[in-house]
């Protein structure tokens, strides 16, 4: 088979990532995939090997681009491919105006988060119902986006099905990643390392963890946290540090592509977001045997199991966060056992081979029904 990943631009980003890994595992089970931008990426591209990486246009130029949506029209007529992979929202109003001169080739959509967030007024609703009415198939990152999904756009529970995500298990010198870590940023050897990935953003809501370090700064300074990132916030989020007096105890790195060892370098992970779908950095953390602190929002109880990989908070309780943060790195055999338990969820559940021959079976599924 050949398939047509189409992602918003070939970046370091979540739904970019995932279609990124679930195409490796398609091009090690022998098909073929064309890897394509809907804009393109000027820094840190995202490319996959063995496959064909393009970008439709230079930018993203207003809502809807008619010269974006022809040039995906002339690559699906050159390319022929037999499913065309929606992921992210941005991709879907282009993979279903094209499906209007490709009627035979199933559009598949990806859901990576609760998509009632993001269409709560009635005029989007409708249009996006509109747009649905043409895709084939949609696949969920978890339970609690799949079934938010279908009450929120009335859409066929036949047509929806949830397939995890699949985190590769990359082994990393944990040892070494940490002594890099502290060098990098002037730590001592014995500080307990904390880490943030994610995009600085509103909805990822780091003034909270802000709010939760300047109280862990009083009780214990040698806890350090490392945000990881970039976004519209990061000018802010670097300014409120320096009016805090938290420039010893919260650092920044900007965009990072070496994630997996900056969280095996790691002795904890915290998430603080406000919207979640089912947040992959938490299954990263396992996968170097990092437990987590997080809020329950969307599906992050689907990848974080309470008081096993690491503590689920009910809400955004500042004085809460700070003692669960505490209470593991504090008790450092608490913390290893966490850490175990969160590598075996990853290994046994979240495997990214499962996930690519999940995706196999539902792609011919659907080839058999338009043949």
């Amino acid at each position: 088979m050949k398939i047509l990943q189409l992602v918003t631009k070939r970046q370091y980003r979540g739904a970019e990532v995932f279609a990124y890994n679930l195409s490796k595992q398609l091009l090690v089970e022998g098909h073929e995939v064309i890897f394509a931008g809907l804009y393109q990426n000027d820094d840190k591209v995202l490319k996959l090997e063995g496959a064909l990486n393009l970008d439709l246009s230079p930018k993203k130029t207003g809502f809807f681009s008619l010269k974006t949506a022809w040039r995906l029209i002339r690559l699906i007529q050159k390319e022929q491919p037999d499913i065309i992979q929606s992921n992210g929202s941005d991709t879907l109003k282009y993979a279903v105006y094209a499906s209007l001169f490709f009627p035979k080739i199933p559009v598949l959509y990806r859901n990576i988060s609760m998509i009632s967030k993001w269409i709560s007024h009635p005029l989007k609703k409708r249009f996006n119902q509109m747009l649905f009415k043409r895709v084939s198939f949609v696949t969920s990152v978890g339970t609690f986006a799949a079934n938010d999904f279908i009450q929120s756009l009335n859409y066929p529970a036949e047509r929806v099905q949830v397939i995890r995500r699949g985190i590769p298990l990359i082994e990393v010198d944990k040892n070494k990643a940490r002594q890099i870590l502290v060098r990098q940023f002037n730590l001592q050897p014995d500080d307990k390392i904390v880490v943030h990935v994610g995009n600085f953003s509103a909805e990822k809501n780091h003034r909270f963890l802000l709010d939760v370090f300047e109280r862990i700064k009083t009780i214990n300074p040698n806890i350090k946290l490392i945000l990881v990132g970039k976004g519209i916030l990061f000018e802010e989020i670097e300014a409120k540090i320096k009016d805090r007096n938290l420039q010893d105890t919260v650092f920044m790195t900007g965009f990072r592509k070496d994630i997996p060892n900056i969280l095996a370098g790691a002795d904890l992970f915290v998430l603080s977001s406000l919207v979640e779908g089912v947040p992959g950095v938490i299954l990263e953390a396992g996968a170097q045997k990092v437990p987590s602190v997080a809020i329950d929002v969307g599906g992050v109880s689907e990848v974080l199991v309470d008081g096993k990989t690491g503590i689920l908070l009910p809400d955004f309780d500042i004085e809460k966060f700070k003692q669960a943060t505490l209470n593991i790195l504090q008790n450092d055999n608490f913390r290893l056992q966490m850490g175990r338990n969160a590598y075996n969820l990853v290994k046994n559940n979240f495997n990214n081979e499962q996930t690519g021959k999940k995706f196999i079976e539902l792609y011919q599924k659907l080839l058999s029904k338009t043949n």
